[in-house]
């Protein structure tokens, strides 16, 4: 005895909206929302960046910068990758190298990049993290 067309079909449907389900968890909200901390470079600094929290709402990020040179000042340029801006965030100096921004608004779900933009003496440098918002 084989399976019915009509099983198939539906066996088939429940998994396809499974997948669906699964890959829309991911995108739009899989992350715990907790603590995450990132690390990248550009041509001059070694960046790491830590969001306190990766949830909707407002959260506060440090930023620590290494490298040939000194940075002077940071600002957090926060977007959706679709292109939905947020407002920028200046930093406040903690240390050396090290900068902080309180009340940084993601405003919704879904896959962020977070800009820093560094300045130092012989000018500016980006440098690009991708963040996962719940």
């Amino acid at each position: 005895m084989g399976t019915s067309p009509v099983w198939a079909r539906w066996v088939a449907a429940v998994l396809a909206v499974v997948v669906l389900v699964a890959g829309a968890v991911l995108l739009f909200g899989g992350g715990d929302g907790g603590r995450v901390e990132l690390t990248s470079s550009s041509a001059r600094h070694s960046v790491r960046l830590v969001v306190e929290r990766a949830r909707v709402g407002t959260t506060a990020m440090d930023v620590e910068a290494t490298g040939a040179s000194t940075v002077d000042s940071v600002r957090l340029e926060p977007a959706m990758h679709m292109g939905h801006a947020m407002r920028p965030a200046a930093t406040t100096t903690v240390g050396p190298g090290r900068f902080r921004a309180e009340n940084v608004l993601l405003e919704m779900t879904g896959q962020w990049e977070v800009t820093v933009v560094l300045r130092d003496g012989t000018g500016t440098e980006r440098v690009v993290f991708p963040l996962l918002v719940s």
